[in-house]
């Protein structure tokens, strides 16, 4: 089964953080993504640029989508990267990810459904 794994963290750390610092991190996190590619863990992973780089769309009552442009929540916390693993679980899938190079922060780590059956029985299980 395939999980995302979202990477949340809050922003404002990255505003002093030295080439250096970035550098280490970099390597680090190029580490962990070799170690889960040799495990035949990650499908798929990336960083994504700051929340006040995006836009969110919504739909209103007209039917029709309006733009908005980033950051969007109030939360300190931002989605900053994700990664797609292939693991028998979630417990596996828990597993892997703790070991991220990650020192704050949150991972959230969600089943990626393949159909619309396979999503309405996982939120039927999910309200159980």
């Amino acid at each position: 089964m395939k999980f995302m794994v979202s990477l949340y963290f809050d922003e404002a750390q990255m505003k002093d953080v030295t080439k250096e610092e970035t550098e280490r991190m970099a390597s680090e996190m190029n580490e962990y993504n070799d170690e889960l590619e040799k495990a035949g863990v990650m499908v798929d992973g990336q960083g994504l640029g700051p929340s006040g780089r995006a836009r969110t769309l919504r739909w209103g009552e007209s039917g029709k989508a309006v733009a908005t442009d980033g950051p969007f929540t109030e939360s300190k916390e931002q989605l900053g990267g994700f990664w797609i693993f292939e693991c028998a679980s979630l417990d596996e899938a828990a597993e892997r990810a703790a070991k991220a190079p990650i020192d704050e922060g949150a991972l959230e780590i969600r089943p990626i459904v393949e159909s619309a059956e396979e999503a309405r029985q996982l939120h039927q299980q999910a309200r159980a």
